[in-house]
């Protein structure tokens, strides 16, 4: 073979050795989300909320993208009224996000700390659920002119930034057990935390677009933000995207059978409490 043949089999070889690469490439780029990490996060050291809320965008960047983004979220305690209004600017500004926030039975008051009612009323668009909202927003002033001032900016807040409209793509469940009995103390029926019936949902984590975990001890709340010392885990893509399916299946598993609306719960609830004046007033 003349010296031009073997150049023209080299250059050929070549060719061929850099189009395998680069298809190889393109597989690699196709099968692997390019949000692919595994990451530890301190409280120590940064603010996890705003992990939380990097998270949560990832969602209403599909949704820029054209594609629906997910939130799925099972959370134990959620009183950080932060991460509540963002989950709503979210859902707000972008109808394809989609999110389904699954949490404890002992989320159902609506106490000024809670976050949860919070959302379900505002969702609703009804201007008395607004009222509802500024109302336990504001009842730690004691007051009263500070507080009815309050009141009236908390309310016009809420007005101009949910415009009375439904938000319809987040969907407010809670992990329903029958978990109540009569308090002595505020002569009264309540939520029983050690009731022998009580199958409290002690997660707290974050599924978005199907590719992203947020997982770990840390309770959506200031006191965990300020007086713990937290941690909060992100897995995505690669070998940990079986992680990301486990949790899948037991966020779906919890959400298709074992949770109801907060309306479902309170009438539930209420039933149960008759039932227990009724055994009070019998004894």
């Amino acid at each position: 073979m003349n010296k031009e043949g073997k150049t023209g089999y080299q250059v050929l070889g070549l060719s061929l050795v850099a189009f395998l690469f680069l298809l190889t490439c393109q597989l690699v780029n196709l099968s692997t989300p390019a949000y692919a990490r595994v990451e530890v996060y301190f409280n120590s050291q940064q603010c996890l909320d705003d992990v939380l809320i990097e998270g949560f965008r990832k969602a209403e960047e599909a949704a820029r993208e054209g594609k629906e983004g997910t939130i799925d979220i099972l959370i134990f305690s959620f009183t950080s009224q932060r991460l509540g209004d963002e989950l709503l600017r979210i859902a707000r500004d972008n109808p394809r996000v989609k999110i389904r926030i699954l949490a404890d039975l002992s989320q159902l008051k609506r106490g000024e700390y809670h976050a949860t009612p919070d959302i379900e009323d505002i969702i609703s668009g009804r201007m008395e659920n607004y009222r509802r909202v500024a109302e336990r927003r504001t009842s730690y002033i004691e007051d009263e002119l500070e507080k009815e001032e309050k009141f009236g900016k908390t309310l016009n807040w809420l007005v101009v930034r949910y415009r009375q409209k439904p938000i319809p793509n987040i969907e407010m469940r809670y992990k329903w057990y029958p978990a109540f009995s009569w308090d002595e103390e505020k002569k009264s029926p309540s939520y029983d935390h050690f009731h022998p019936t009580a199958s409290i949902l002690h997660h707290k984590s974050a599924i978005i677009n199907g590719q992203i975990l947020l997982v770990g001890p840390y309770n959506w709340s200031e006191s965990a933000e300020i007086k713990n010392l937290e941690n909060l885990m992100l897995f995505s893509g690669g070998e940990e995207e079986r992680i990301v399916e486990d949790f899948k299946e037991e966020f779906l598993a919890l959400w298709n059978e074992e949770s109801k609306s907060g309306k479902e719960c309170r009438k539930l609830r209420d039933r149960i409490f008759r039932r227990i004046i009724k055994e009070r007033e019998e004894e």
